[in-house]
């Protein structure tokens, strides 16, 4: 399984040779087999990249994310379909009625606000907000009808940066380092979608018309918590986003999880996470895990 996230920082050419990613430099070469690649995060309006590299990328299933001059994720390129059973489950994915998107949404809903729940516990160890929070969770209908999540969210926000904060505000730090945390996990839960079959624009509940991504973005909502816990932790009374937090939170891809009772990369827990999502398409009777952040280890040496 792909494992590296490639951080391209430089102004460099960007080849393929001999099925390897090559990063021209004016001294020497930097070569990565493209099969251990998952991720290239694409950093510098300068770099070069051919057509040839595009193709490449596809054809190995590397999720590309281009950032602006701001150092700000703004444009995500990936594979559109390399899964020798895609037809088989979009059919699936087309033939479920309403009520089955209705009660995977409450799923959804619910373990992401039980995930915010337990966020602001270990972030700020407010057992009312917890105890609030997750008596939204317990109140969520079938579809959200009651849009719990919304209501959620205001308290959940509020816990951990004040009544004053929003999440539309560009000047406050935080958001800067949400924004780049959510575009990582994004990309990589979109590249498994493809890699497992699923079309990513037949959403559950996210249904735009313009947005190629409308599945990955139901998908991601139990996962920003563990997002939310990493970039609060490494932002907390800084003054800037500095290029050493944007490498942790690129490197959340390979901190440690505890997932149904296993240590494993949270990049591995995605994967997982995604094969039980095809696998409840397949049989409705088959339950999801979501993965939970109270299980989030961080950067962890293996034990020897």
């Amino acid at each position: 399984m792909a494992f590296r996230t490639v951080i391209i920082e430089n102004e460099v050419d960007i080849k393929v040779k001999l099925n390897n990613l090559v990063l021209g430099r004016k001294d020497d070469d930097i070569w990565i087999p493209l099969n251990d690649i998952s991720i290239i995060v694409l950093d510098n309006v300068k770099a070069r990249v051919t057509s040839r590299v595009l193709i490449e990328l596809a054809k190995t299933n590397v999720g590309l994310i281009i950032c602006d001059g701001s150092h700000l994720p703004i444009g995500y390129y990936g594979a559109y379909d390399n899964h020798s059973r895609a037809t088989k489950i979009i059919g699936l994915q087309i033939e479920k009625d309403n009520e089955f998107y209705g009660r995977l949404w409450k799923e959804i809903v619910i373990a992401k606000l039980q995930n915010q729940a337990k966020s602001c516990m270990m972030l700020k160890g407010k057992k009312e907000v917890e105890a609030k929070i997750l008596d939204f969770a317990h109140g969520v209908s079938v579809n959200d009808s009651s849009n719990r999540e919304a209501h959620a969210a205001k308290v959940y926000f509020n816990c951990l940066m004040g009544t004053s904060f929003s999440r539309g505000n560009e000047d406050i730090l935080l958001n800067s380092g949400l924004d780049y945390g959510y575009s990582i996990v994004r990309a990589h839960i979109a590249r498994l979608c493809v890699a497992h079959g699923l079309n990513t624009q037949i959403g559950i509940h996210h249904k735009n018309e313009y947005n190629r991504f409308n599945l990955v973005d139901d998908l991601i909502e139990p996962i920003r918590p563990f997002v939310d816990v990493l970039a609060y932790r490494i932002l907390d009374g800084e003054t800037y986003f500095k290029p050493e937090h944007r490498h942790s939170l690129v490197n959340i891809i390979n901190n440690k999880v505890l997932y149904r009772n296993k240590k494993m990369f949270f990049g591995n827990m995605l994967d997982d996470y995604i094969k039980q999502v095809v696998a409840s398409y397949v049989d409705e009777r088959k339950g999801i895990v979501f993965p939970e952040v109270i299980g989030f280890l961080g950067e962890v040496k293996d034990e020897v």
